[in-house]
C-alpha cells in the first residue's frame, strides 16, 4: 500500500498573507483598468474628431466635384477635366481616410467597451471585500466590549 505524505495544516499567518495579497492585486487591476479606461477614451474622443473633420473634408470635396463636373460640362478643356480628376481623387482619399479612421474607432470602442465591463466586475469585488471587512470589524469590536 502507498504512503501518502500528509499536507501541513495551513498556518493563520501564510492564509492572512495570501488574503492582504489577493486584496492588494484586485485594487491593482482596478487602478490599472482606470488608467485603461482614460487612455482609451482619450484615443476614442481623438478618433471621432479625426472622424468629424474627414466628414466636413468630404462634404466640401463633394461640392467641390459637382462644382468641377457643372464647369467641365459648360466648358470641356483639358483644365477643367484635369479639375474633375484631381476632385474625384481627392474625395477617393478622404473616403479611405474615413474607413480607417472609423474601423479604427470601432476597435476602440469594443475594446473601451470590455475594459468598463472588467472595471465594474473589479469594482464589484472590491467594494464587497471592503464591506466585508468592515463588518468583520466591526463584529471584532462588538465582541471585545
Amino acid at each position: 500500500m502507498a504512503v501518502t505524505k500528509k499536507q501541513p495544516v495551513a498556518r493563520n499567518t501564510v492564509i492572512a498573507n495570501s488574503i492582504n495579497t489577493a486584496v492588494y492585486n484586485l485594487e491593482i487591476t482596478l487602478e490599472k483598468a482606470n488608467k485603461a479606461i482614460a487612455a482609451r477614451s482619450a484615443e476614442s474622443k481623438k478618433l471621432m474628431n479625426e472622424s468629424r473633420r474627414l466628414r466636413k473634408r468630404h462634404v466640401a470635396q463633394m461640392n467641390r466635384k459637382k462644382r468641377a463636373i457643372a464647369a467641365e460640362k459648360k466648358n470641356s478643356t483639358a483644365e477643367t477635366r484635369k479639375a474633375v480628376k484631381v476632385a474625384i481623387a481627392e474625395l477617393n482619399a478622404t473616403k479611405q481616410s474615413i474607413e480607417k479612421t472609423t474601423a479604427a474607432r470601432q476597435a476602440v470602442l469594443e475594446e473601451l467597451n470590455g475594459l468598463k465591463q472588467s472595471q465594474k466586475t473589479v469594482n464589484a469585488y472590491v467594494k464587497g471585500i471592503n464591506t466585508a471587512d468592515r463588518l468583520i470589524a466591526r463584529s471584532n469590536k462588538k465582541k471585545r466590549t
